[in-house]
């Protein structure tokens, strides 16, 4: 399914009550190159209110850690990208770290890293876009300008969160 929330569009797909997937909020034109689904108009509570929390980490103006507490998901991914997704939990709202920070706690190389973030089904719930390369952004499946303005964001009102 797609919400639409102002001018964002935001894809989800729920195994009964689990978020299993989502997307970033995007413009309608961008959110059908990462998820089919029909735009409802009307959407349940329950889904309003997980789309309203990715905007608000998309925005900036709630820490992943909080929305982790709140929203119902389950993450389907291979171990190695488990293992990788939980390192990312851990960062902290507004900080980042590279690719190679991961790589040395996991013994593995920072291509095996990035690969396994490209597979991050949860992104904003699980903040991949908060590992960089060591002298660049790095890559962000949504386009490098998102992953600056969510990056920035997050820095302008990490003081407003703690």
């Amino acid at each position: 399914m797609i919400i639409q929330i102002e001018d964002y569009f935001i894809g989800m797909i729920f195994k009964g009550n689990q978020l299993v997937k989502n997307t970033i909020p995007l413009r309608r034109e961008e959110v059908f190159k990462f998820m089919n689904g029909e735009i409802i108009s009307n959407p349940e509570d329950e889904y309003l209110k997980v789309a309203e929390i990715i905007l608000e980490l998309y925005l900036g103006r709630m820490d992943d850690k909080e929305a982790r507490k709140i929203i119902n998901y389950k993450l389907e991914v291979p171990e190695f990208t488990k293992k990788v997704l939980d390192v990312v939990k851990d960062i902290e709202f507004g900080d980042v770290l590279t690719y190679g920070d991961i790589a040395k706690k996991l013994n593995t190389s920072p291509r095996a890293v990035g690969m396994a973030l490209k597979r991050n089904p949860l992104p904003l719930i699980i903040p991949c876009h908060r590992v960089v390369a060591k002298n660049s952004l790095g890559g962000y499946s949504y386009g490098l300008d998102k992953k600056k303005f969510i990056l920035e964001r997050e820095r302008l009102n990490k003081k407003n969160l703690k």
